[in-house]
């Protein structure tokens, strides 16, 4: 008698350790299933985020605007209209008795506007890995053809507004590509200003001019509309 009920415990025991064994193996399942689901769902969720901002930004574009490179849809050309209106604003643009301040002597000087320059400038952004890039100068902004030859190679200096270290607000531009291609092509002249995105408030902007060396310090980031034409402006005394 005490031996069966002695057998009926020890089944009793492990029916009950089978039970919570399997309970502890099902939670420590669902554990490792969550820890590698999480990770997965927060790259999910990015990636969904990043497609988002994509499609927000450009799908107002029509299909004319789209630009291929080797057969792969690279990014959007505003296209002749957006930089014929730059160039009548910045040929409107007045500098006479305009002054900015100078670094090197700390003094005030005028800001001038050289249009027959024509020796290459190269800019390097080290926090984002822009080194060396290209930019032409005074490049011809209102016809496509030119300015698309050298935005292949590069950035491009528009014409009108002031040069590097000559005072007032330079404008230099390129391609930002779509984040499908530039995923793949991420050190692509013709497509380097997609990194502009990733600079910080305090970062060293560098450009070579010749013997000369600038350094620009970022102060302030600003997303401007296509039809604002204030980044054509001097900004108070200081060269941008």
């Amino acid at each position: 008698m005490n031996n069966l009920h002695s057998k009926k415990q020890v089944e009793t025991k492990i029916a009950s350790t089978k039970k919570t064994v399997s309970w502890s193996l099902g939670i420590i399942g669902a554990i490792i299933i969550l820890s590698q689901g999480i990770p997965l769902l927060i790259s999910y969720v990015k990636g969904e985020f990043h497609q988002y901002v994509q499609n927000s930004i450009h799908n107002p574009f029509p299909d004319s605007y789209k630009q291929m490179i080797e057969d792969e849809f690279a990014y959007y050309d505003p296209g002749k209209t957006y930089f014929e209106n730059l160039s009548k604003n910045a040929s409107n643009m007045q500098y006479g008795d305009v002054f900015t301040y100078d670094p090197i002597t700390k003094r005030s000087k005028e800001i001038i506007v050289n249009r027959e320059y024509n020796k290459n400038m190269y800019i390097t952004i080290k926090s984002v890995d822009i080194k060396g890039i290209r930019i032409t100068p005074n490049v011809e902004s209102s016809e496509r053809k030119v300015y698309d030859r050298y935005l292949k190679h590069g950035l491009a200096h528009f014409k009108g507004t002031p040069l590097p270290g000559d005072g007032g607000n330079s404008f230099i531009y390129g391609h930002s590509a779509v984040l499908s291609f530039f995923k793949k092509h991420s050190n692509l002249p013709e497509t380097i200003f997609t990194k502009l995105e990733e600079v910080d408030i305090g970062d060293t902007v560098t450009i070579k001019k010749e013997e000369d060396l600038f350094e620009y310090v970022v102060r302030n980031k600003k997303i401007v509309d296509p039809e604002d034409f204030s980044i054509l402006q001097t900004q108070g005394s200081k060269e941008t």
